[in-house]
């Protein structure tokens, strides 16, 4: 019946119940994710419309629907599917399947840094990546389709690919590339083991005809910085037409979504000409969402990132969009911002141009005024740092714990979460990173870690009940049980690592919560 299945793991493929920011608790090894926290709290199942097509999805799946579709498949042939369904969608007439990967590996830098600083196993992304496969090596024996693999995550399958019998590895884009890719397959024609697409012109780009997880709706792709460990900034800069934008904003909205999600590399790049930045189109962009958003009674339009830089420049845009959206301290933004460190030396040699139009020795004074701007306009930024550049010396992560301790000071309100640098597929520092763990870095990382995560513990307190604006009263609750839980795991970690290192693996490692049984032996220990 259909000819091109798209579908995704279930840690992909869930709402969250509406709030993204709970995904990250699938980012921990599954060990400390009881069952009935992940399946019924964290990730639930995405109702279909059909018993096979996906009610809502992923918006990068909704992407790739969307090129196969412009491209001239029919509506008929091409179906995103909820792993659930899949069993239900794939038959004979099955030509292709491509599987959309985030984090199959558990290798994310999140993923990876929760994976350490707990004591190591298998996160629940990986197990559902693996879930998922079983049943697609099952179906592929059984009908003999095609496997193609793609998405941000496909750099952490290579070498893999025999093991799960990927036919196509596909990196990048997929409006111009991916449709040619597909056609080939299921003509029988010899199509490359790797495959990276080619990126298309703004106005090129089509509408989703599948309304997208939680309202998200992408405005720009890439990044004009050119930071070492990050992978977007490899891509070609560009932003989506505004009528583009508002055309599947209306859609997800219409289609009974109650959230708008900007997904960006940082919002206020929107229509700059590389990194000379364009108010207007920025202002724009927020007073015609707003609009059309209030029509549906919406009153919120939210985004993913933000530079502490691009707010600096344009210290007006933040305050327009903060008194257009009327926030204030019960109904604040969330953005989450690189600060990455407080070394000006690591700033100028992995990250200059997140600094512009700045010096990289101006890069601390720039964290710091941006976060009062930020919190003067309600924004409470959950700002990201990293731990294991290749050269970092004691001084550096002193440097950024001085940095830390400013934030404090100011009364900086937000979070500050360490990360492991990872060699990241597709980055520029791919080569000389590794996969670190804490034996592996001098006391003052671990400080640094250290300090990050008390800042951070500091305002989760008061910041839990704004994160939580679920619907259900009963997930509402639960939802707030568990982040609670979660802070009490924070502090533990914190006197215990701030002692030594290894309590993550005489103690952290040995708990096992994912059953009752587990559960229950955890609560009566502690």
């Amino acid at each position: 019946m259909v000819k091109v299945v798209l579908v995704a793991d279930r840690a992909v493929f869930t709402d969250y119940h509406g709030a993204d920011f709970f995904g990250f608790g699938l980012c921990m090894p599954y060990r400390l994710v009881p069952k009935f926290v992940e399946y019924r709290i964290l990730a639930p199942e995405i109702p279909t419309v059909d018993g096979v097509r996906a009610k809502f999805a992923p918006l990068g799946l909704c992407k790739v629907e969307a090129a196969l579709l412009s491209a001239g498949f029919k509506r008929e042939d091409v179906a995103i599917v909820p792993p659930h369904a899949l069993r239900r969608a794939v038959d004979k007439d099955t030509a292709v399947v491509g599987v959309h990967v985030l984090d199959p590996k558990g290798l994310a830098p999140v993923t990876w840094t929760l994976k350490v600083i707990s004591g190591g196993g298998p996160s629940c992304t990986e197990l559902e990546f693996e879930n998922l496969m079983k049943s697609v090596l099952e179906l592929k024996h059984r009908y003999g389709f095609r496997l193609v693999v793609g998405g941000p995550g496909s750099w952490q399958l290579r070498g893999w690919e025999d093991k799960y019998e990927i036919d196509v590895l596909y990196d990048g884009a997929s409006e111009v590339t991916f449709p040619v890719v597909v056609k080939k397959l299921i003509n029988g024609e010899e199509v490359p083991r790797y495959v990276r697409g080619e990126s298309p012109l703004p106005e090129a780009i089509p509408l989703i005809v599948t309304p997208s997880r939680n309202g998200l709706v992408q405005i720009t792709r890439g990044c004009p910085r050119r930071c070492k460990f990050c992978n977007p900034t490899m891509w070609r800069f560009l932003s989506i037409p505004l009528d583009h934008i508002l055309k599947e904003v209306e859609f997800n909205l219409r289609a009974g979504l109650k959230g708008i999600g900007l997904v960006t590399e940082d919002v206020l790049l929107y229509g700059a000409n590389g990194l000379e930045l364009n108010p207007d189109a920025v202002k724009k962009l927020f007073s015609k969402t707003t609009q059309l958003a209030s029509t549906y009674g919406v009153d919120v339009i939210s985004f993913s990132h933000v530079s502490s830089a691009s707010a600096l420049v344009m210290k007006n845009v933040v305050k327009y969009i903060s008194d257009l959206e009327n926030l204030s301290d019960s109904k604040p933004l969330f953005p989450q911002i690189g600060l990455e460190t407080g070394s000006p030396r690591i700033v100028a040699k992995y990250f200059r141009g997140k600094a512009y139009p700045w010096n990289p020795e101006d890069w601390p004074n720039i964290i710091v005024e941006a976060a009062k701007l930020f919190n003067d306009a309600y924004w409470y930024p959950c700002y990201t740092y990293i731990i294991g550049f290749p050269d970092a010396t004691s001084e550096d992560y002193i440097k950024t714990i001085e940095l830390l301790d400013r934030l404090r000071d100011e009364g900086f309100k937000g979070w500050a979460f360490p990360l492991l640098l990872i060699p990241m597929g597709g980055t520029l520092i791919e080569k000389e990173a590794q996969f670190l763990r804490l034996r592996m870095l001098p006391r003052e990382a671990i400080d640094c870690m250290v300090e990050g995560w008390r800042l951070s513990l500091n305002f989760s307190e008061t910041a839990i009940p704004k994160l939580i604006k679920i619907r259900n009263p009963l997930i509402a609750r639960i939802m707030k049980s568990l982040a609670e839980k979660a802070l009490e795991a924070m502090r533990i970690w914190i006197e215990g690592v701030s002692k030594g290192v290894d309590v993550i693996e005489s103690e952290f490692s040995q708990v096992n919560i994912r059953n009752w049984g587990g559960l229950v032996k955890a609560i009566i220990s502690h």
